[in-house]
């Protein structure tokens, strides 16, 4: 997650005092609007959000990395389309946010705010009682993915990359606990999600950033750093490897589309070899979600490496 979310992180390191204060203003001002959205239905509180983050999102140190984003991955969109996809990249990022204030909510009215949408193949390996590894990307919704725990009843350890900011970190932690899974620090490593998958329970990572130590792949028809740990896991413990897709079909109002395992299409070639084909699979996946909803991709990091210019 981003140092500063106000402020350039160049700015804060080279004056630390300004740092810690914007640390803590910043911390004061999510507080604020954490407050404000928790109280409004999740229509209201998915506008007032989308505003808020329309407004600052394009000002800020992550619009630029959205942009360089979308223009590698739309090479066709000019300039000023890209522009206009970043602002409501932003918008959408405030409705994810609004999304997550307002969990519970969502939850307990599901009958009118929510669909679920699973491949037979899918419901099929659920009902085994299985582990899964659950792979997703940060598009649209995809925080509500997380809920497949309480819709199937199911065991699930949720990989999360924690804030920077200590006081932004309590106050998110919080928030995601209303998702019904267990949580885990990206930094806590492979080890618990191989214990809990050999344990028969499931775990979920979303996986379309870029990894430094990845894999480099075709996202896009360019090469990037991508993590193959999803497609590993699997193979080393058996578990199905199944993406999901949370869609905001309009503000308040959810898909959520499961679909069929992905298997090994070189079952015969080496573990390395068929992770590689599999995460592959994957990024194809990922690749359409985004085409079908560029505005709703949160590419707030770099995907791709620099530029030799850069």
């Amino acid at each position: 997650m981003p140092e500063y979310y106000l402020m350039p992180k160049k700015a804060g390191r080279a004056f630390p005092a300004l740092g810690r204060a914007a640390i803590k203003v910043e911390a004061w001002v999510f507080r604020f609007l954490f407050w404000l959205l928790g109280l409004l239905s999740p229509e209201r509180a998915s506008w007032i959000a989308a505003w808020f983050f329309g407004l600052f999102g394009p000002r800020s140190p992550m619009a630029q990395k959205v942009c360089l984003n979308l223009s590698i991955a739309f090479p066709e969109k000019s300039d000023e389309e890209i522009k206009k996809t970043t602002h409501q990249v932003f918008r959408q990022l405030g409705m994810a946010l609004a999304e997550l204030i307002n969990m519970r909510q969502i939850w307990d009215e599901r009958e009118q705010r929510m669909q679920f949408v699973i491949d037979p193949a899918a419901q099929a390996h659920f009902n085994t009682k299985s582990a899964t590894v659950f792979v997703t990307a940060h598009v649209g919704a995809w925080q509500l993915t997380n809920l497949i725990s309480l819709h199937q009843n199911l065991t699930i350890t949720t990989v999360y990359a924690a804030e920077s900011n200590p006081l932004m970190h309590s106050m998110m932690y919080q928030l995601r606990e209303a998702f019904g899974v267990k949580l885990l620090p990206v930094q806590a490593g492979v080890r618990p999600l191989l214990r809990e998958l050999n344990q028969g329970n499931s775990i979920g990572l979303a996986m379309d950033t870029r990894l430094d130590s990845g894999e480099p792949l075709p996202f896009f028809g360019v090469d990037a750093l991508t993590n193959t740990t999803a497609a590993r896991l699997a193979l080393r413990t058996g578990a199905a490897l199944i993406p999901i897709r949370a869609e905001r079909l309009r503000p308040g109002y959810f898909k959520i589309s499961v679909m069929a395992p992905i298997t090994s299409p070189k079952p015969q070639d080496s573990a390395n070899n068929q992770a590689s084909a599999m995460t592959g699979l994957i990024n194809k996946h990922f690749e359409q979600w985004i085409k079908g909803a560029p505005h709703q991709w949160m590419c707030l990091k770099r995907r791709w490496p620099k530029a030799p210019k850069e």
